[in-house]
Order: structure tokens, then sequence, then C-alpha cells
């Protein structure tokens, strides 16, 4: 039987007890779970943050809905299954399924960082990290799984599109026309991450811009403005 330690900060122990109505379990190392929840805006050293766990419990994530989108669906193809596990731990899916639970609050934020959209899903990908390091990729596999599978409908999750900018480029082609992506890095502010910047262009033309901390996520975002605003001209009949 494994014991955990007496909490004497109260807390600590507030925050064990979180933990466990969130996942369902007890942690051990309650120090993982409080770097898992330290935002790089409030600390100093950015090895101090919860980075390098948001790292580590994306690849955990990776495998555990991998293997959950491939028994799923026995009959479907390589793309189909890359496509659910794209849309299961896009940013936008683990933000939604994050702040379905109160461990956002527990979240140590500073400045203008509060409000980033990113926020919750990136604090989850920490906490599967910090699980992960705590108890094993055993348990860790089916915490996060009886964790996740509470919060998806597949059959919603099915109709939900998270690649835009493939889409987009399929409508571009079929209209003979060719969608690229300029993308630049924004001015580093120290003790921040590089930050990106796309435009969607066609013809010359601005179809949308977004930003990201990487170029991917930027055409992606970039993409996905680009997308709603067409849909809305064709809504509006322009």
């Amino acid at each position: 039987m494994i014991f955990r330690p007496a909490d004497k900060d109260p807390k600590d122990k507030e925050l064990r007890r979180a933990l466990y109505d969130c996942f369902g379990f007890w942690p051990r190392n309650l120090k993982l779970y409080k770097k898992a929840l330290t935002h790089r805006s409030a600390v100093t050293r950015n090895k101090d943050s919860n980075e390098r766990l948001e790292f580590l419990g994306d690849a955990v994530l990776g495998i555990i809905v991998g293997e959950a989108v491939y028994k799923k669906y026995p009959f479907q193809d390589e793309g189909y299954l890359t496509q659910m596990r794209s849309k299961l731990v896009s940013r936008d899916s683990l933000n939604r399924i994050a702040g379905n639970n109160e461990m956002y609050q527990w979240l140590n934020v500073k400045g203008k960082d509060i409000n980033s959209r990113h926020l919750a899903g990136n604090a989850l990908e920490a906490l599967a990290g910090a699980i992960f390091l705590d108890v094993g990729f055993r348990r860790c596999k089916k915490i996060l799984l009886r964790y996740l599978l509470t919060y998806i409908d597949w059959q919603e999750l099915e109709c939900i599109e998270t690649d835009f900018k493939s889409r987009m480029v399929e409508r571009y082609q079929k209209k003979g026309k060719t969608l690229t992506f300029k993308v630049e890095m924004l001015p580093q502010q120290s003790g921040k991450p590089s930050e990106f910047l796309a435009k969607a262009v066609t013809d010359g033309c601005v179809l949308g811009t977004g930003s990201g901390f990487s170029k991917k996520d930027a055409e992606q975002e970039a993409s996905r403005q680009a997308w709603m605003s067409e849909f809305k001209r064709i809504g509006s009949g322009d």
C-alpha cells in the first residue's frame, strides 16, 4: 500500500483534493502538479514553469488518444485516424475539456497572459505530463482516458472541423487558385517564446491573419479566420 505524505500547508491539501476530484486519484509528488500549474509569466526562469511538462504531456496525450482512436474506428484508414486524433488533442478541444473542471482556478499566471485563450489547454497538457511522471504510463493512461472520455462526444467530434488550412487549400484548388501563407516572426519580448504571424493569401488578397507560437499554429489560425470570413460572406449573400 502506498501512503501519501501529510500536507502541512492547507493549500497543498486543497490542491491534492482538487486533483482527486478532477482526475479520480490521489497524487504522490505534489511538486510536479504545482509546476504543471505554473505559467511562465509567474516565474523568472523558464525551467520553473510548466513548459517542459507541457511538452511531455503533449506526447503522452498523443499516444493515449492515438490508441483510443485506433480501437474506436477499426475500419478507418490512417488519414481518418490522424484527423480524429488531431481533433481530440487540438488546442480548442483541450481548452473546452479543461474548462469543464476546477483545476483552471489553480493556475498560477500573471499579467496580460491571464487572458490567453490557450491557458487551460496548455495546463491540461502539463498536468498529463505530471501524472505520467508521478504514477507511470499504465496508470496514467487509465486516468487520462477516464477523464477525457467523460467529456468526449464522438459523434459531435466527427463533425467538428479543425484542419482549416487543408480545407482552405482544397477549396481554392477547386477554384483554380493557389492559397499561400506568408509567415513572419514577431519581435520577441524578453523571457517570452517566439511568436509568429501568418497571412493566408490568394491573388495578392489577404483572406485571414492569425498568430501562434509555431508557424503551423499561426497558419491554422489564419486559415480559420479566412474560413469564417468566407462563410460569413456566403451567409450574407455577398
